[in-house]
């Protein structure tokens, strides 16, 4: 066989497109349907449409529906689209090592967000075992970050003069930090 006839051969195979036959035609390894030798399960596929409908016919509550989701990614970020990218890390997931958890608010604009990167996320509700924390437990709020449970203890408070002492010098903030930067500019420079 010549180059050309080789040509053609491939030509005409990739050319060939694959046309749906009906239900039953499952002897041709071009076929979707050749994957199901018994054939297409109908019964299986009614009772998931039924479940489906339950669920969407349930009254849920608004104490069924959690405000928050637990949000990871699973995925790495290699050979995906920029826009892709760009979703991640409004979300905060655009971090190289994959399973850092973040917590999104559930609204409308972030399930859209979240929408669009399905394929790469796995997503948990949190749950609110003690109740919604109010303004008072909000140093005593620990999250359990595996089963999603977010508790209210009085003995996970942190105390005020251990978030003194993680507060940094005020030299990095508000008017001093233009001459901070570039002190040290200059001190990098002199060297």
């Amino acid at each position: 066989m010549s180059f050309v006839s080789i040509f053609h051969i491939q030509k005409r195979f990739l050319n060939y497109r694959i046309t749906y036959k009906g239900p039953f035609d499952y002897k041709r390894d071009h076929t979707k349907a050749y994957r199901y030798p018994f054939g297409i399960n109908k019964g299986a596929i009614e009772d998931t449409i039924n479940e489906i409908n339950q669920i969407r016919q349930l009254d849920l509550k608004d104490t069924d529906v959690s405000p928050f989701h637990l949000v990871w990614r699973y995925k790495t970020m290699t050979h995906i689209p920029w826009h892709e990218k760009y979703v991640l890390s409004h979300l905060g997931l655009h971090q190289k090592e994959c399973h850092i958890r973040v917590v999104v608010p559930n609204t409308p604009h972030f399930n859209g967000l979240l929408w669009r990167v399905k394929h790469l996320i796995q997503l948990m509700p949190i749950a609110f075992p003690d109740g919604i924390p109010t303004e008072e437990d909000v140093g005593c709020v620990k999250l359990n970050t595996y089963t999603g449970a977010l508790s209210v203890n009085p003995s996970h408070k942190v105390s005020a003069d251990r978030i003194d002492l993680a507060k940094s010098d005020d030299i990095y903030y508000g008017k001093y930090l233009r001459e901070y930067l570039k002190w040290s500019s200059d001190q990098w420079l002199a060297y």
